[in-house]
């Protein structure tokens, strides 16, 4: 295998792998993870078709150029027609030959009407909830007064949804795009489901190598003519364009070309800094409307919300230091409802508490207390002593105190987190109670397992479910082991777990 790798740490990437997945007793463990990815052989895309005609036959045939599930542009590969599915092709030549050439004018804000809840419908019979629809509307009355906004809707509550649903709206009126979104990069993928599930808009996710991207210029962009064979230049493919905020920087040259009739920015606090690249990247391209989605308009102070306000609308927010001097770090009622005042046009905001009635008012309980074992190792992390947290231990099986904090925050969690700690441990164990019971000395090491041990079965039996959340992995694997062995039925989701499994 070495001879057919050309790479020059090979063999420090074959210790490291061989460290790492090798068990206590020196057998190397395989992975249990799926290796091969079944969207892998699932068609996302049709990209181009190519006709071979047999000249001992006459026969034609068809190829077609894939672009598969999971699977990046520069991998796609030509197909035989008869081994793809038959519905990628259709929707292929519907967004190649179906496009506008003339340029649709946005309406006169005279035109603009109130939709009604009840005949509002989108694809897959989706339907908006109640204040969702109200930020649609609000949203739509923005647009037609051609004011720029921000949608700062709490966690939660739909603001991509409520977003998405605009740009159907938009499409609906004859203006098909190009829209530009611009996400976080572990967000890109939810966005293009979320697409592809309530509207009829042809939307493409801008990232990768630069091979990639040039694929995607190539194949993506522009409509084709009746013979799928000649581009239409100004006529656009693709509908919406979502990319990072890395793309805009790193690629701003494709994307600065393009005549975008909306731009839609998730996270917005991202901007909060003026001179940053993004900003200035952004500054050069054609931007007919700007929607902002943040959770957190206001984060640390006045000036962070001048740069959102001040790239949504340049020409009324042009002096930050003036801005500062007015509203000042918001110390009084009367500059908070200057500033309220200010924004009420161009900000909605709205809490869970407010709009979702059927929740249950939140309870917040903190409850933290450390087993005897947790205090012997908190106080040993704090003081620094080797010599017990290196008892009963193997040579080098000991944690670094580098980081102080982190043992702590590990020993707050779980003692087992703690190198060395879980063999040191059950053998306390088994010379306490005299018997070995992996499963009782986990939980009574722990605080918190013990709290979630007398909890899980009362809500069991109240019919109740539980989302537990961790900030470790390694936690999870803890809570996994303790469920396994208590015959509870769970799901678990984090990194490991690929996006379409998730939804």
């Amino acid at each position: 295998l070495k001879e057919e790798v050309e790479d020059k740490r090979f063999d420090q990437k074959l210790k490291r792998y061989i460290a790492k997945n090798t068990n206590m007793i020196g057998e190397l463990i395989f992975p249990e993870d799926e290796i091969f990815n079944p969207d892998f052989v699932e068609v996302d895309r049709v990209l181009d078709v190519m006709v071979n005609e047999d000249k001992e036959t006459g026969k034609s045939t068809r190829h077609f150029l894939v672009k598969w599930c999971s699977l990046a542009y520069e991998d796609s590969t030509w197909e035989s027609e008869d081994d793809i599915d038959k519905i990628k092709i259709p929707r292929f030549k519907q967004h190649t030959i179906l496009c506008k050439v003339n340029k649709v004018l946005r309406p006169h804000k005279d035109m603009w009407k109130r939709m009604s809840e009840d005949n509002t419908v989108f694809q897959n019979n989706n339907q908006l909830r109640d204040y969702q629809f109200e930020g649609l509307n609000w949203l739509l009355f923005n647009w037609y007064n051609k004011r720029n906004c921000i949608l700062a809707d709490e966690m939660g509550l739909g603001k991509t949804i409520q977003s998405i649903t605009f740009l159907q709206k938009i499409f609906d009126h004859g203006i098909w795009g190009p829209f530009l979104v611009v996400a976080p990069l572990s967000t890109i993928a939810n966005w293009q489901r979320e697409f592809e599930s309530w509207t009829t808009i042809n939307a493409v996710v801008y990232h990768g190598s630069q091979t990639s991207r040039d694929m995607l210029h190539t194949y993506e962009w522009f409509c084709r003519d009746e013979n799928v064979s000649t581009l239409i230049p100004g006529c656009y493919k693709v509908h919406a364009v979502i990319t990072t905020y890395e793309m805009i920087v790193l690629d701003s040259s494709h994307l600065r070309d393009v005549d975008w009739r909306c731009l839609i920015i998730d996270e917005a606090h991202r901007l909060k800094n003026l001179s940053c690249k993004l900003v200035e990247s952004l500054s050069y391209m054609q931007l007919e409307h700007k929607v902002l989605l943040t959770g957190t308009p206001l984060q640390n102070n006045v000036e962070e919300l001048f740069a959102l306000l001040s790239f949504l609308q340049p020409e009324t927010f042009n002096c930050q230091q003036a801005f500062s001097l007015e509203f000042g770090n918001l110390k009084n009622n009367a500059q908070v409802e200057k500033l309220q005042a200010l924004l009420k046009p161009m900000m909605l905001r709205r809490l869970k508490e407010d709009v979702e009635k059927s929740l249950a008012p939140k309870q917040e309980t903190i409850i933290e207390e450390l087993t005897s074992i947790q205090k012997k190792y908190y106080r040993a992390i704090l003081e620094r002593n080797f010599e017990f947290l290196a008892k009963g231990t193997s040579g080098g099986n000991v944690p670094n105190l580098m980081n102080t904090m982190m043992e702590l925050r590990k020993c707050c969690n779980h003692p087992y987190l703690i190198k060395g700690a879980e063999d040191k441990i059950m053998q306390e164990y088994r010379m306490m109670s005299n018997e070995q019971n992996p499963l009782q000395a986990m939980i009574q090491s722990s605080g918190k397992l013990v709290l979630i041990d007398k909890l899980l079965p009362r809500l069991k039996e109240g019919g109740h479910k539980v989302l537990v959340f961790s900030q470790m992995v390694r936690v999870l694997d803890i809570l996994e082991d303790y469920l396994v062995q208590r015959s509870y039925l769970y799901e678990r989701i984090d990194g490991c777990i690929r996006g379409n499994e998730r939804q």
